[in-house]
């Protein structure tokens, strides 16, 4: 598998990046005490290491199929890095009290056969979009006045109870497609994913984009 990352900016994830706001404060911060504080957390970085996608993965159910069969693939992938680290209470307060009100992520998988770079399309590709909407929460069981929620590319809203779960909603991914064993014929072929995600920039990110692809799938048809 191999992945591409991006440079940029990368926010400090010490416990300085906690103190930019008391929890449960009645008023928020001034703006311009907000951004001097924000400012502090911020420090170059390395290229590559601002956003990668890791684990790529692809199957085929089944492998060994006969010509009159239909293939079901299921592609997976999760997006890692600073951005994935920066995405956390605090950082949605910050960014809500700053009138940043969510995350957009524009993610694209496409399934290809292996070795045909000259193919003008691939067999199958989907692009779908993920947001996070941060808001102010009197939820008694949650000790924050600012929570999120994730709208999904399948039209339904997610609630994470944790913010380790609000990343996993928000970047791990896994897509199904399927496709007639007669488009590709009988014999082997190798097959194989690649994928990406776009998003912009927020209070916790700055702009960035990521890309990777799975090891290569073999499948016989008879």
């Amino acid at each position: 598998m191999s992945v591409t990352g991006c440079s940029y900016n990368r926010f400090r994830e010490s416990s300085a990046d906690a103190k930019v706001f008391q929890r449960g404060s009645a008023r928020p911060p001034s703006s311009g005490l907000v951004r001097k504080k924000l400012q502090k957390s911020v420090v170059k970085q390395d290229a590559g290491s601002w956003a990668r996608i890791e684990n790529v993965t692809v199957k085929c159910s089944p492998s060994n199929a006969k010509v009159d069969d239909n293939l079901a693939f299921t592609v997976g992938f999760r997006l890692d890095g600073v951005v994935r680290r920066n995405f956390h209470q605090k950082f949605w307060e910050a960014a809500y009290d700053q009138h940043d009100g969510g995350l957009r992520m524009a993610f694209k998988a496409e399934l290809r056969k292996s070795r045909l770079r000259l193919l003008p399309k691939p067999l199958k590709e989907e692009k779908f979009v993920r947001r996070a909407v941060f808001f102010w929460t009197r939820n008694p069981e949650l000790p924050h006045r600012v929570w999120m929620t994730v709208a999904t590319e399948f039209e339904t809203i997610l609630y994470p109870k944790t913010e380790e779960e609000a990343r996993e909603m928000m970047f791990n991914v896994t897509r199904s497609f399927e496709l007639p064993a007669s488009s590709l014929g009988k014999g082997n072929h190798t097959l194989g994913a690649n994928v990406s995600a776009k998003w912009g920039k927020h209070v916790f990110t700055e702009r960035g984009e990521a890309s990777g692809k799975s090891l290569p799938l073999k499948i016989q048809i008879a």
